[in-house]
């Protein structure tokens, strides 16, 4: 059994996966994928999570987050470090057996807590980010529903400072016991590759995997991945698209 099938994810990979992240070889991918499907306190944490990036991500205009005061930096400080003496102002209580609870993790958590109690919202960066310019779209499909299927949608392949970006965007799935696949598939259908679960069941974001060019695998397939432990294709697949190359 894989340690990823084990007690809980850890926050770290939590925070990635709601970032649209997909860390580690294909087969944690697929042990991450099953703990997801058969553990409601892990993937509610990475919806909940998922949520609020995507609010962040949208939020302009009069809605947009400023920088917070002074002593709102010096509170999370006192959190994350402890009191002057040395001594720490936080009991550290431990959630489940080998969940790591890292400085990132820490800083987070004490961040949440102000913002919840103050009412407020900030991002040091906003104003870097709102000049950053938008990721190129390299390639876009629209994923047309397959025989017994009434989901639609649509995948845009854009280009990153980190590398390319296949997003995927789906309508009219069913909330399901399982988790949707997207793959990619050569033209004729004979070699596929993995490249993550729908978050939310709806929506992904997935790196290009090393090596793998979307001129050989132009075909974005959406399946329907039953909580088996088995990582192949299920060959129950819902939509499915083109992309021009």
């Amino acid at each position: 059994m894989s340690p990823r099938d084990e007690q809980h994810l850890d926050p770290e990979l939590i925070g990635l996966l709601s970032l649209g992240e997909n860390p580690g070889t294909p087969d944690e991918l697929a042990a991450t994928q099953r703990h997801l499907a058969s553990c409601v306190r892990c993937s509610a944490e990475v919806e909940e999570l998922a949520a609020v990036t995507r609010q962040v991500r949208l939020t302009t205009g009069a809605e947009r987050l400023v920088a917070p005061p002074a002593q709102v930096w010096d509170a999370v400080v006192t959190e994350v470090d402890g009191a002057p003496d040395g001594s720490s102002s936080t009991a550290v209580v431990p959630l489940a057996p080998r969940r790591r609870v890292s400085w990132l993790t820490t800083a987070a958590a004490a961040c949440i807590g102000l913002v919840v109690g103050g009412g407020a919202m900030y991002a040091a960066t906003s104003d870097q980010r709102s000049t950053a310019p938008e990721p190129a779209v390299v390639a876009s499909a629209s994923l047309a529903p397959l025989p017994g299927s009434t989901a639609s949608g649509n995948v845009q392949v854009v280009s990153t400072n980190s590398g390319p970006r296949v997003q995927v965007d789906v309508t009219g799935l069913a909330p399901v016991s399982g988790y949707y696949e997207v793959w990619l598939l050569d033209k004729d259908g004979k070699k596929l590759v993995a490249l993550g679960a729908l978050d939310g069941t709806s929506r992904g974001s997935f790196a290009m995997p090393q090596g793998i060019a979307m001129t050989d695998y132009p075909v974005v397939d959406v399946s329907l991945q039953a909580p088996n432990g088995d990582p192949s294709h299920s060959h129950h697949s819902l939509v499915r698209g083109t992309l021009p190359t």
